[in-house]
């Protein structure tokens, strides 16, 4: 049954099928008409007749299948970064967590061709507890985040009648917060050694290394681990406007300025205390993409300031994330750090040299004053000498 019109308090509604859910009641699948004219509504009803109207109702149709449609919905995903709607990393990410999913289904019930409508909240969190023993839970917490948004994409589509990942019986696990950020002395040994680096590099007395590079980068101005893994040499093609959720960083002219475009937050920060080493880092390399013999490299420009010469693409943040736990343990400073915490540390590094808060939280991205103002919380003992020292009266 389809095509039923129907007014209700905030409007007219056009029902297009109805449905017995789980718990025995009967529902219908609706969209609005966006209207409470009893004439435009009796307009929309027929334009929606002829897109609903010999619709069938899909929950009793068991042919959507996880597998069929996991496919349609990255085939979308990858038009949208065709479009530059959809960042590439956001796709691979969409790609990676729905094959982990897929390939699950396939080792737990022998066939990934699980019928769409199956995949209840139930499967959902065996998923999730078979992975607590395989990964951490941010791992887990990314793969659920691009479950959830693929189950709503079907739920649209009139797939599924609710998104398991939604339910309120899931229990999620709780992504870890991290805490700890490097002390005065620890960013000073980060520091000093990174810039030692640098000065053997400018003085060609070691290689161009692109890891302790990106590093000082970012104690530098601050940033994002992805915000200096996209950051690149001028502004490309799809690198403007605003409101959009594709995050977009480049150098800006003569590479005194930066732009970043992040979590739909633009912002435009000088890069003056890393000006020197920017004007040094190479910006040509043989293409080495599939090519087995040096005849055939060819010479090409990099799009990324740290990109892969490979593939001339971005580098991927885990195994950035891996080596900045070797220099860890070669530092003999806290494994736990992470490279979003030389982020933090640069914060609290700021509020000890006195800067402007409200500067700093303009200067970092954030929404609000109050997020950058969490960091003063980090401030310790030590910090507070020279208030202490400070007590007598002025003259």
């Amino acid at each position: 049954m389809s095509g039923k019109l129907y007014k209700r308090k905030d409007g007219y509604w056009y029902y297009k099928y109805s449905f017995v859910d789980s718990f025995g009641y009967m529902k219908w699948r609706m969209v609005s008409c966006k209207t409470k004219d009893d004439e435009v509504a009796v307009q929309v009803k027929s334009q929606f007749d002829k897109k609903f109207g010999g619709l069938r109702n899909p929950f009793s149709n068991p042919k959507y299948t996880y597998a069929e449609m996991k496919d349609e919905y990255l085939k979308s995903r990858k038009l949208k970064v065709k479009r530059g709607m959809l960042s590439e990393l956001t796709y691979k990410s969409d790609f990676n967590s729905l094959n982990r999913f897929s390939d699950w289904l396939q080792n737990k019930y022998g066939s990934d061709s699980y019928t769409l409508g199956d995949v209840n909240h139930k499967v959902v969190q065996k998923f999730i507890d078979d992975r607590l023993d395989e990964v951490s839970t941010t791992t887990i917490d990314n793969n659920i985040k691009h479950l959830s948004s693929f189950m709503s994409w079907c739920m649209k589509k009139d797939f599924i009648k609710v998104n398991p990942v939604m339910s309120t019986k899931l229990d999620k696990p709780k992504r870890k917060k991290r805490k700890l950020i490097p002390s005065k002395d620890e960013w000073k040994i980060l520091w000093d050694y990174c810039e030692s680096k640098v000065k053997r590099f400018l003085d060609g007395e070691e290689d161009y290394d692109y890891f302790t590079m990106m590093i000082f980068v970012q104690m530098n101005l601050g940033l994002r681990i992805g915000e200096v893994l996209s950051m690149k040499w001028k502004r490309g093609s799809t690198d403007n406007d605003t409101g959009h959720s594709k995050n977009y960083v480049y150098l800006d002219g003569d590479m005194k300025k930066l732009v970043i475009y992040f979590k739909k937050r633009l912002r435009t920060i000088p890069t003056s205390s890393i000006l020197y080493l920017l004007e040094k880092i190479p910006v040509d390399y043989k293409l080495r993409k599939w090519v087995n013999t040096s005849k055939d490299k060819k010479n090409i420009k990099m799009k990324y300031v740290f990109g892969n010469p490979y593939t001339n693409e971005q580098r991927y943040s885990n195994q950035i994330s891996r080596d900045f736990k070797k220099l860890m343990r070669q530092l003999d400073l806290n494994e736990s750090y992470t490279t979003h915490s030389l982020r933090h540390g640069w914060a609290v590094n700021q509020i000890r040299n006195d800067s402007n808060i409200y500067t700093i939280s303009k200067f970092m991205g954030h929404s609000m004053v109050q997020v950058t103002e969490i960091y003063a919380d980090h401030l310790v003992s030590d910090d507070f000498d020279e208030l202490v020292l400070n007590n007598k009266p002025k003259e």
